[in-house]
C-alpha cells in the first residue's frame, strides 16, 4: 500500500507539470471537432430528439452499477469481498480520475483492491489485464461489424482481439478459477453491449438510425480513447477515433464524433453526481476525500 501511495504521489507531481497543457490541448481538440461536426451536420440544439436522449441519460445508472460489478469481480479474483455500493461509488471516482493525464482510473481501482486486502502487484495486473480484455472483446465486435462494410482491416482486428481474449481469459482461469474467469468474460461482453446500446441512442438523439451491432466500431473507439492516458478521460481522442472509424462505414464522421462525445460527457456528468452525493453524505469516507489520490 505504501509503494502504491508513493507511486500515486509521484504521478501527482508529474501531472501538475503536464495537466494544464494536456487539458488545454484536449479541450481544443474536442471543441474544434464538435464545432466542425456541428457545422457539417447543420443541426440546431432544438433538433435533438428528447426521447432517445432521455433513454441515454437513464442508461447512465446501469452503466455506473456495471462499473461496480466489475470491481466486485476483481476483488473476488483475489478471494476478497467488496460491497457493491462501495464498488459502484469507487468506480465512479475511477472514471472521473481518468480526467488526469495519467492512468488515474486504474490507480483508483487498484487502490480499492489493496484497501480490502489485495496484493499491490496482483491488483494492478488484474485491473490492467481486464481492461485489455474489454478492448480485445470490442476489437472482435468491431472487426465483425466492419467485415460487412468490406474493410480490409476488419479481419486482422477481429483475429488480434480473439487471440488476446483467449490469452487473458486463460490467465484469469488459472489464477482465479473457471467461475470467476467466466463471469468476468460475461461481464465484459455485457459492457460492450451496454456501450453499444448507449451509442445507439446517442446517434438517435442526433436523428440518425443505427443498429446496435453497427455501433461496435465506435464502441472500440470509445474504449481506446478512455484507455489512453494521453488525454484526460480520452476526451477528444475517442471522438476522433470514432470519426476515423466512420470512414469505413456509411455513417458521417461528424455524427460519430458528436454521438461519442455526447455519451462521454453524460457518463462524466453521472459519475460527478455520484461523487458529489458521496462527498455530501460522507465527506470523510470517499475515495478522493481522504487525500489518497
Amino acid at each position: 500500500m505504501e509503494r502504491l501511495v508513493a507511486l500515486v504521489r509521484h504521478l501527482q507531481e508529474r501531472r501538475t507539470r503536464y495537466r494544464a497543457p494536456a487539458l488545454a490541448a484536449t479541450l481544443a481538440l474536442f471543441l474544434i471537432g464538435a464545432a466542425v461536426s456541428y457545422r457539417h451536420l447543420g443541426i440546431d440544439p432544438r433538433d435533438l430528439r428528447l426521447a432517445p436522449l432521455g433513454i441515454l441519460v437513464a442508461l447512465i445508472v446501469p452503466s455506473l452499477v456495471y462499473g461496480g460489478i466489475g470491481l466486485v469481480l476483481l476483488a473476488r479474483s483475489q478471494g476478497l469481498r467488496l460491497p457493491l455500493p462501495e464498488a459502484t461509488v469507487t468506480s465512479a471516482y475511477a472514471y472521473l480520475a481518468e480526467l488526469l493525464p495519467v492512468p488515474g482510473g486504474a490507480i483508483v481501482r487498484a487502490m480499492a483492491l489493496v484497501r480490502v486486502g489485495g496484493n499491490v502487484r496482483e491488483s494492478s495486473l488484474l485491473v490492467v489485464l481486464t481492461a485489455i480484455l474489454w478492448i480485445s472483446l470490442a476489437m472482435i465486435g468491431a472487426g465483425v461489424a466492419l467485415i460487412a462494410h468490406g474493410s480490409l482491416i476488419a479481419l486482422p482486428i477481429a483475429l488480434f482481439g480473439a487471440a488476446s481474449t483467449l490469452m487473458i481469459t486463460a490467465w484469469l482461469w488459472r489464477k482465479a478459477g473457471a467461475t470467476i474467469a467466466g463471469l468476468t468474460l460475461v461481464h465484459r461482453v455485457a459492457g460492450i453491449a451496454l456501450n453499444a446500446l448507449r451509442l445507439h441512442f446517442a446517434f438517435a438523439a442526433l436523428g440518425f438510425t443505427i443498429g446496435v451491432s453497427e455501433t461496435l466500431p465506435f464502441v472500440l473507439a470509445l474504449l481506446l480513447g478512455s484507455a489512453s492516458s494521453i488525454a484526460p478521460a480520452g476526451l477528444g481522442v475517442g471522438e476522433t477515433l470514432a470519426a476515423l472509424a466512420a470512414a469505413s462505414t456509411h455513417y458521417p464522421p461528424s455524427t460519430a464524433f458528436l454521438a461519442v462525445g455526447i455519451d462521454r460527457v453524460l457518463c462524466l456528468a453521472g459519475c460527478a453526481v455520484v461523487a458529489l452525493l458521496r462527498q455530501i453524505r460522507a465527506p470523510k469516507s470517499g475515495v478522493l476525500a481522504r487525500g489518497e489520490i
